[in-house]
């Protein structure tokens, strides 16, 4: 049988000629184990996603690794057999590359073989069937990382997420950059005194695979520019940016659109894939997190911040922006400048 590999490049450190442990980032062992209740208690203690439900059949030989970063985890895992891995709503990007074997896509019908990659926006469910004597990689991206990486490196918001399941096959000229990386995280694993041993180094680490995920998907980085926006949402557009700090109403914009409500909501969907309400409250989140990533705990009070903003409940705010960034609004301002 052949040594699993990414993308065409040559053989990485693991595979069958290492029959003990034939499955990257062995140095940081995390599950040996035929029961499967001790895979799925494991997967929801490390992920962060709400519920993950497995089924399979048969005796299994469940054998994971892992190498954590500080906002992104790198699973090695197989299961010995057929089985199915469920969630509710990702909170984080996700990333499946088998090494060997196929693993399916129940929703779609997407089928990802060796050396191919399935990956999962935030806000899906992944509900997936590793067929049996699959080998794979399993990466878990913080959704906060990523949008941290395009306002720090790229001066950009997060633009609309993709709506489906995509699948890169290994002719990707990324797939390239991705195997370099995840052989070059598998040799510093478990080395104490390595390249991973310092936050420094894994933030650098991190920020390339953010930087590879942006190759994979340009459009992530791609904002939509306001002068090919369509005439009527331009000029509403253009106002909301010119009053984003003031009350704004739909009325208002109608207004300014001139046209009906109606049709001013079919609009901003086509062009933007958003309502005008919704498109607002986008603007002053990304707005009040660069607030956030300017300061440092005991400079701002978040209550203040958030009314300041239009945001009349702290609750409702605080909701809406863990569920746009990931994180809690005290947790951006945390993070050192």
């Amino acid at each position: 049988m052949n040594t699993p590999h990414i993308s065409g490049l040559p053989p990485p450190s693991w595979g069958d000629s290492c029959p003990a442990r034939n499955i990257p980032f062995a140095a940081e062992p995390l599950l040996r184990s035929r029961n499967i209740d001790d895979a799925e208690a494991l997967l929801n203690n490390h992920l962060e996603e709400r519920r993950i439900s497995l089924g399979g059949r048969g005796t299994l030989d469940i054998d994971f690794t892992l190498q954590s970063l500080p906002q992104m985890k790198l699973f090695g895992a197989q299961w010995g057999r057929e089985v199915r891995v469920s969630s509710s709503p990702l909170n984080s990007w996700h990333g499946i590359l088998p090494l060997q074997g196929t693993i399916s896509s129940r929703p779609d019908g997407l089928q990802a073989n060796s050396g191919e990659l399935l990956v999962f926006s935030p806000g899906h469910e992944v509900d997936v069937i590793w067929h049996e004597g699959v080998k794979a990689i399993v990466i878990a991206l913080d959704a906060a990382l990523l949008l941290d990486h395009l306002e720090r490196h790229h001066q950009t918001h997060e633009p609309r997420r993709p709506t489906q399941t995509l699948l890169f096959d290994s002719r990707h000229p990324a797939m390239q950059s991705l195997g370099s990386l995840l052989r070059l995280v598998d040799s510093e694993t478990g080395n104490a005194s390595g390249l991973l041993a310092t936050p420094t180094s894994q933030s650098h680490v991190q920020h390339l695979f953010c930087e590879n995920l942006l190759q994979l998907i340009p459009s992530l980085h791609t904002e939509t520019q306001r002068r090919l926006l369509p005439g009527t949402v331009k000029r509403v557009v253009d106002f909301i940016h010119a009053h984003l700090d003031q009350p704004l109403c739909i009325t208002q914009l109608v207004s300014i659109s001139g046209t009906s409500r109606r049709s001013l909501e079919q609009a901003f969907r086509n062009a933007l894939g958003t309502s005008p309400q919704r498109y607002i409250q986008n603007c002053r989140l990304h707005a009040i997190r660069k607030v956030l990533l300017s300061h440092q705990p005991g400079e701002l009070q978040l209550s203040a911040l958030a009314f300041h903003w239009g945001f009349a409940q702290p609750s409702h705010f605080t909701a809406a922006y863990k569920q746009a960034f990931g994180e809690l609004p005290s947790q951006t301002l945390a993070k050192p400048l």
